[in-house]
């Protein structure tokens, strides 16, 4: 359960107010509670009506973004999902919400039955408060994937396959598996009948074993052009079916190593941005300094920003979901509000989760950042409820 205690009315000023299709400048944004209660013009807003026993804070035009939310996390700050124990769900949820995440799917590794199900174990009725990223479930990323193009994840025996089936419950969320393995479509149908979103990922599947998979009900692809064949003029792959199915959406890691900013562009121009949602992919070595990491029992290096196997496979990121805001605004010359979209009220959809998260709209949790015009983080807010400040951080940090 999360905290009981309620805010009190709170408005907030001067607010360049980021939401979906543009900035509205110079707003006053009203919180009543845990919830949004209204965005209005500033000159809407009668001054005697804020200094009437609400509390008001001064944004001095500083932008306010929607909370973010990765659907593909596997750890933060030194925890990872694959640690298994509360302690670590907790200190990953708690680091995810100091790089401005406000909601998350724990990510899991490839793995046997058994190990899966100690992790899933761990989400199960975990307590939340204001002070973490809201745990919103698990992402399976395998067993069911291609050994060709497994990435980073281990290889693991044929019985994990046909075991993880089992596993499916409400906690989890998505399942990524290969639409062209055997074990497939039996994974494939158990998890749409659980109501499990089907993401097809680290697969070599053709263009006409995607479609099929599509036909069937995958509705998402797992961080696109990673872990995946390219496009060829012959073979078009799942990558083009994908991009050319308006029913699946995809993933985009901007993270400045697993992307060029123009093949984000490209995807951006083919698919559009209402079907594009931004992942971190992120690791326990976000936000930690460069060094040897645990990664699913694999040891990985983070140096300069980029993260691998001792081979020089890319393993995952080491940034985080606002760094690839950042990116998208700052490389590929994306407006801030398609950026911001992209990370917030695209995945919210993609989970059914958009009537509480995702925008910043009446009615909706008062989950929210505030960024410079920098766009470096200052504050995060959970439920109408000021739970990081940057700068008071800092000073700490410092004394």
């Amino acid at each position: 359960m999360r905290d009981k205690q309620q805010s009190p009315e709170c408005f907030l000023t001067n607010v360049q107010a980021v939401l979906p299709d543009r900035v509205q400048s110079g707003a006053c944004v009203r919180i009543a509670g845990d919830r949004i209660a209204g965005i209005r013009e500033m000159e809407a807003i009668p001054g005697a009506k804020i200094a009437g026993g609400a509390v008001a804070v001064d944004f001095a035009g500083d932008y306010m973004v929607p909370g973010l939310i990765d659907l593909h996390v596997h750890g933060c700050g030194g925890a990872d999902t694959m640690d298994g124990t509360p302690a670590a769900l907790a200190h990953m949820a708690k680091a995810l919400l100091r790089q401005g995440t406000t909601a998350f799917l724990a990510t899991t590794m490839t793995a046997g039955a058994d190990r899966l199900r100690e992790v899933l174990g761990v989400g199960a009725d975990w307590p939340e408060t204001g002070m973490q990223a809201e745990f919103l479930g698990f992402h399976l990323e395998g067993p069911c994937i291609s050994s060709e193009y497994r990435g980073a994840q281990k290889p693991v025996a044929e019985s994990a396959i046909t075991n993880i089936i089992a596993l499916y419950d409400r906690r989890v969320k998505i399942v990524t598996l290969a639409p062209e393995l055997a074990d497939a479509d039996a994974c494939l149908a158990a998890a749409i009948k659980k109501g499990i979103i089907v993401a097809a990922g680290h697969s070599g599947a053709s263009f006409d074993e995607m479609r099929q998979a599509i036909d069937a009900g995958v509705r998402h692809l797992t961080h696109a052009f990673n872990a995946m064949p390219g496009i060829h003029h012959r073979k078009p792959g799942l990558l083009t079916a994908a991009l050319l199915d308006p029913r699946v959406s995809i993933e985009l890691i901007a993270d400045g190593v697993h992307i060029h900013p123009a093949v984000l562009e490209l995807a951006l121009r083919l698919k559009g941005q209402a079907q594009v949602v931004l992942v971190s992919d992120g690791t326990r070595a976000v936000g930690m300094p460069d060094g040897d990491y645990d990664l699913g029992g694999q040891q990985v290096s983070l140096s300069q920003g980029r993260l691998t196997l001792p081979d020089g496979t890319i393993a995952g990121s080491a940034a985080p979901l606002l760094a690839g805001v950042r990116f998208m605004v700052r490389a590929v010359g994306r407006g801030l509000p398609e950026a911001v979209r992209m990370a917030s009220l695209n995945p919210a959809r993609v989970l059914g989760a958009d009537s509480d998260h995702g925008s910043l709209r009446a009615g909706a949790l008062a989950n929210f950042l505030r960024l410079s015009p920098e766009l470096e983080l200052k504050e995060v807010w959970m439920r109408g409820r000021r739970v990081i400040d940057a700068a008071s951080a800092a000073r700490e940090r410092n004394e």
